[in-house]
């Protein structure tokens, strides 16, 4: 499909940046909920509210950080909704759900570790292993600066190495 011209730039067609970002933000999503099915909703929210703001998003340097900060947002409202929930559940006496993982037992508790990080520290541990961003790209995305990343990293991997047996930044 042809790029557009909008005020002298060459604007990327929706479709060819849906199709080019799909799979890396369902990989953060993955990683960030642990659950396919959901992981793959909140990408479609995600991309239905780009695609709604697309005349705007587009002209961005990096429409991508965009997105990638929609589907961290909503995977925040999503863990607290789920949150809610399973305290509900909870309540009723009810047992929590049996959730099958796909993954090796060993990454399965990597990614388990991750989930229990402080928010800052999970999302930026995410975005740097999974969507493979630099330290200052994640910045963007989170809003914060390139020293505050360094310190949520930081962290993050001493956090994992005191509670994982095995800590080994290549497992993730």
């Amino acid at each position: 499909m042809p790029s557009t011209e909008v005020g002298g730039l060459d604007v990327e067609p929706f479709e060819v940046f849906y199709r080019r970002e799909y799979s890396r933000m369902v990989a953060i999503a993955r990683a960030l909920t642990r659950s396919g099915n959901a992981a793959e909703d909140l990408v479609q929210e995600s991309f239905v509210a780009a695609h709604r703001h697309w005349d705007r998003i587009s002209n961005y340097e990096d429409p991508g950080a965009w997105v990638r900060r929609v589907l961290i947002n909503r995977s925040t409202s999503w863990h607290r909704k789920m949150g809610a929930e399973l305290r509900a559940v909870t309540r009723l006496g009810a047992r929590e759900p049996d959730t099958l993982p796909e993954l090796s037992p060993a990454t399965t508790e990597v990614w388990d570790e991750v989930r229990r990080l402080p928010r800052r520290q999970a999302q930026a541990t995410v975005l740097h292993y999974v969507d493979q961003l630099s330290v200052e790209e994640i910045g963007e995305v989170l809003g914060v600066s390139s020293g505050a990343v360094k310190t949520h990293l930081h962290r993050a991997r001493s956090n994992l190495s005191r509670s994982l047996k095995s800590w080994d930044e290549e497992a993730i």
